[in-house]
C-alpha cells in the first residue's frame, strides 16, 4: 500500500474512532440531566424536633402500661390495685392520655377511677412540674400505702383552667352495689401516677422539653 492510501485509511479510521466518542459523549450528557432531574425529585426526609420530642414523650407514657400490688386490709383482705396509662393523642402540642386505677379484691371490684386529661403543653408550667409520692391516709383509696406510686403533677400557667379532665368514678357499696359518677371539668393541672420515681423523672424531663419546642413553634 502506498503512503498516501496509508495515510488516507488511518485518518478514515480517526475519524470513525472520534465519531463514536463523540457519540458516547452525546448520550451522556444527555442522560446526564434526566439523572439530575431524578435525584433532585428524590423526596429529603427531615423529621420534625418537635414531632420526635412528642414520640419520645409517648413511648415514655406507655412504659409501664399495667401495673398492680396488693397489700392487706383489715376488715377486706388482700386489696390488689391495678395502675393503667393510655397515651391517647400525642399528634400534636394539645396532648391527650387517660389513667385508670382499680382496686379489687379476690377478683370482686371496690373502685375503679378514670381520668382523661387533654392538655395543651405550651399552657404547662414547665418549672412548676413536679413528682409526689403518695401518702397513706383516709382520703386515699383502700390498698393504697405510702410510696405506693408517684404522681406528677402538671399546673398550668397563673393557675389557669386551660386542661380539660373527664373525671369517670365507680364505687361498689355493700348495701347499694356500684355508685357511678361522672364529671367534666376545665382545671388548672393536669396529672398521671407512674410506680416508680425515676419513670416519673423520665416524662418530668421530657415534658419540659416538649413544652419548650411547643411554645417556641407558636402552638
Amino acid at each position: 500500500m502506498k503512503y498516501a492510501e496509508k495515510v488516507t485509511v488511518f485518518v478514515a479510521g480517526s475519524l470513525v474512532i472520534l465519531g463514536l466518542a463523540a457519540s458516547r459523549g452525546l448520550t451522556a450528557s444527555a442522560s446526564q440531566p434526566h439523572a439530575t432531574a431524578r435525584a433532585a425529585a428524590q423526596p429529603i426526609i427531615f423529621q420534625n424536633p418537635l414531632s420526635w420530642l412528642l414520640q419520645k414523650l409517648e413511648q415514655e407514657f406507655s412504659i409501664d402500661h399495667n401495673v398492680h400490688w396488693k397489700h392487706s386490709v383489715p376488715h377486706l383482705g388482700d386489696v390488689t390495685t391495678s395502675l393503667s396509662l393510655v397515651p391517647t393523642n400525642f399528634d400534636g402540642c394539645s396532648v391527650v392520655w387517660s389513667q385508670t386505677q382499680e382496686g379489687t379484691v379476690y377478683g370482686q371490684l371496690l373502685y375503679i377511677e378514670t381520668r382523661r386529661f387533654q392538655v395543651p403543653l405550651s399552657s404547662i408550667d414547665s418549672k412548676g412540674i413536679s413528682i409526689e409520692p403518695v401518702t397513706a391516709g383516709e382520703s386515699q383509696r383502700p390498698g393504697i400505702e405510702s410510696d405506693d406510686y408517684y404522681t406528677v403533677v402538671l399546673p398550668s400557667v397563673g393557675g389557669k383552667n386551660t386542661v380539660n379532665m373527664l373525671d369517670h368514678n365507680i364505687v361498689v357499696d355493700d348495701k347499694r352495689g356500684p355508685i357511678a359518677s361522672v364529671k367534666q371539668l376545665m382545671v388548672s393541672s393536669a396529672s398521671l401516677r407512674v410506680r416508680q420515681e425515676e419513670q416519673g423523672e423520665k416524662i418530668k424531663k421530657q415534658l419540659q422539653q416538649a413544652i419548650s419546642a411547643c411554645i417556641a413553634a407558636g402552638q
